[in-house]
């Protein structure tokens, strides 16, 4: 896992989810829970708490599936 992939997965707007070596997972709603360094990633969970991720402990990252919006206007 690079630090260029997960840059791009938040780039992209997409929800996902971080796979780690120890098989702990790790979702990122929206990019304002997210900040990457150079060698670490800090999340912040739902329960508004940091968890420092080193990136060499990554395995891979998968896409959540978007929620539905309106169209209504």
């Amino acid at each position: 896992m690079t630090r260029n992939h997960l840059v791009r997965a938040i780039e992209e707007g997409i929800p996902f989810v971080i796979k780690m070596v120890d098989g702990e997972q790790y979702k990122v709603t929206n990019q304002h829970r997210i900040a990457v360094g150079n060698t670490a990633a800090i999340v912040v969970d739902s329960r508004d708490l940091p968890h420092v991720l080193p990136l060499l402990t990554m395995t891979g990252i998968s896409y959540l599936k978007q929620p539905h919006r309106s169209s209504n206007k």
